[in-house]
């Protein structure tokens, strides 16, 4: 039986890269836009029921992006996964990174935020959502992965 790895130790010095504010609000407007009308249109419960279905996805959607953080070390990208229970720790070795893929997706060009798919030599998937296109996150990684590893040359690009 082997035992699982430490976890990597994150200097002072490291990169904390936060998730753009659109992960929360694309979810945002459309429950908005919701309690709206459930508010205009619900005679029985005078909107009670669609405040609080909103609040509670709301609610929801934010404590998940207020505890999500991918931190960038010299040897490792530390990625805390927030959810309602807390939060996540994922460790991923420079070495062991195969392949990054940016995903912008549909308005992510539009609101400055990208999706990475980053490949383990292992062939296992890590996802980062709505990652700043203005942060250091993928040069730092394409700096620091095995230089015969493929990568995509354009952040804009899809595969």
């Amino acid at each position: 039986m082997q035992e699982a790895p430490s976890p990597a130790t994150i200097p002072e010095d490291a990169i904390i890269v936060l998730q753009s504010q659109w992960a929360y609000m694309l979810h945002t407007v459309p429950w908005l836009v919701f309690f709206g009308g459930g508010f205009a249109f619900d005679f029985l419960t005078f909107g009670f029921l669609p405040a609080v279905m909103a609040i509670c996805a709301i609610g929801y959607r934010y404590l998940v992006f207020r505890r999500t953080a991918y931190i960038l070390t010299e040897k490792h990208l530390v990625i805390f996964q927030g959810s309602l229970m807390g939060r996540n720790r994922i460790d991923v070795p420079f070495a062991d990174l195969n392949n990054i893929r940016v995903q912008p997706g549909m308005f992510g060009g539009i609101l400055g935020y990208t999706g990475v798919g980053l490949q383990l030599v292992d062939q296992q998937v890590a996802l980062l959502h709505y990652v700043p296109i203005a942060s250091p996150l993928l040069e730092h990684l394409r700096a620091r992965m095995n230089p015969d590893s493929p990568h995509e040359e354009e952040p804009g690009e899809k595969l």
